[in-house]
């Protein structure tokens, strides 16, 4: 991908949830946030996957971001954040608003601005696929933001798991990106320094699931999400996901669901 920013959606449709405003990339670059501070009129979310940063309170303090780590800032919030001079990062941000966003708020989920660890395994670039994509109908548009509204919940941390930077959740982590790529799971067995039966125990026992099974139901869930969301056909999906063709798909799809992609597009059914 070519270094710079890359405006992927300028705008979504109004809905009576809530309206994706914005949705963009900065690949290998230093992200352009104006100085002192800025304040926006929505809510932000910012999600870096190389390199690093800071975010700057409005009250002096200051917080690292670097990977792992998703920002959020309310709207009316004076806030800044970016790298330091001359160095890069390759970042995700949204800017959206509504009602359903209001509401996560006044339950504490985007009330705080400022950096924030995420649950291990929880992946950018199954929410980046389906905010890429051109709803086909405002109730495509209200089940994208129900997406990144789901995908906001689960920023959150949840006691049990591994910690962020351990090295079953930093597995966890490439395990649940890039998903059109082919990954080997000894080579991911053999980053972590455990052997690969270790890693496979250690792993299922932190999320009750093979590496194998977790990389794919998060596969088939970023291919539900599409299919309710655009008109993408389902050769499309699959070759953004990674599967050898449409049938390929369809035959994980429907042993993982109970039904075939097509009817899952039909019926507009959760999936999950």
């Amino acid at each position: 991908m070519d270094r710079g920013v890359h405006i992927v959606l300028a705008h979504g449709p109004a809905t009576r949830l809530g309206q994706l405003l914005l949705v963009g990339e900065v690949v290998d670059d230093e992200p352009v946030v104006p100085a002192p501070f800025r304040v926006m009129d929505a809510y932000v979310l910012s999600a870096v996957t190389g390199g690093g940063g800071t975010y700057r309170h409005h009250d002096g303090r200051a917080q690292p971001i670097g990977p792992g780590t998703f920002t959020v800032v309310p709207p009316g919030v004076p806030h800044w954040y970016g790298t330091p001079p001359g160095e890069r990062w390759t970042e995700t941000f949204v800017v959206f608003a509504g009602p359903l966003f209001d509401m996560l708020a006044g339950g504490g989920v985007l009330a705080t601005a400022g950096p924030r660890s995420h649950r291990p395994g929880l992946s950018i670039d199954e929410l980046r696929t389906v905010l890429r994509a051109r709803p086909r109908s405002v109730r495509g548009a209200e089940r994208q933001l129900l997406t990144l509204a789901d995908w906001l919940l689960d920023t959150e941390d949840v006691a049990g798991g591994p910690a962020p930077g351990d090295a079953i959740a930093a597995a966890a982590d490439l395990l649940a990106s890039d998903l059109g790529a082919s990954l080997d799971m000894r080579a991911v067995a053999a980053q972590t320094g455990f052997s690969y039966d270790l890693f496979r125990r250690r792993f299922t026992r932190e999320f009750g699931e093979s590496p194998l099974a977790f990389r794919n139901a998060r596969r088939l869930r970023a291919a539900a999400n599409l299919l309710r969301v655009t008109d993408m056909t389902i050769r499309e999906i699959a070759r953004a996901l990674g599967y050898a063709d449409e049938f390929h798909l369809s035959r994980r799809f429907s042993a993982h669901f109970g039904v075939p992609p097509r009817d899952h597009r039909k019926a507009g059914t959760d999936g999950y």
